[in-house]
């Protein structure tokens, strides 16, 4: 009985460490990335919530596509909400964004499956897709990019 619960408990924490089966719609009109294919992933990759109206998001944008055109260590994917999807496409656009997936969730059901509670926020996800680290606010794109290393 004591084992069995054990095993259940087990499986119940592997479960929640999994990544959340989630689609979001892409920026670039080819349809919905499917967040569950990140649980076998070639390289860590680092989810970054942000919103087109965000201050602390308009000044880390910069840094995140020279981070993402810099690195085969370490896959980006951009993750906007917190408004219209609409308005998406000027920020990435004023930001140069090119080497990031662009992702847009106005349903908000990745910020929800994460429980992002503001922007920014990066987070790391291993080769597995199980989260190793997270950042709220304004972060270090080279640390995030040591720690994806060191993975």
């Amino acid at each position: 009985m004591i084992v069995g619960a054990a095993l259940l408990l087990t499986a119940d924490s592997d479960q929640a460490a999994a990544v959340p089966d989630v689609r979001i719609s892409r920026m670039d009109g080819e349809g919905e990335f499917a967040l569950a294919t990140l649980a076998d992933a070639d390289t860590p990759t680092l989810l970054w919530f942000w919103a087109p109206w965000c201050p602390v998001c308009n000044g880390e944008a910069p840094k995140i596509e020279q981070m993402a055109a810099d690195t085969r260590d370490l896959a980006v994917i951009a993750i906007g909400g917190r408004d219209k999807a609409a308005n998406g496409p000027a920020f990435v656009e004023r930001h140069g964004l090119r080497s990031t997936m662009l992702l847009f969730d106005e349903p908000m059901a990745a910020w929800e499956a994460y429980r992002i509670p503001g922007q920014p926020v990066a987070v790391l996800l291993d080769r597995d897709g199980r989260e190793v680290q997270r950042w709220h606010g304004p972060f270090d794109p080279a640390a995030a990019l040591a720690a994806a290393r060191a993975l």
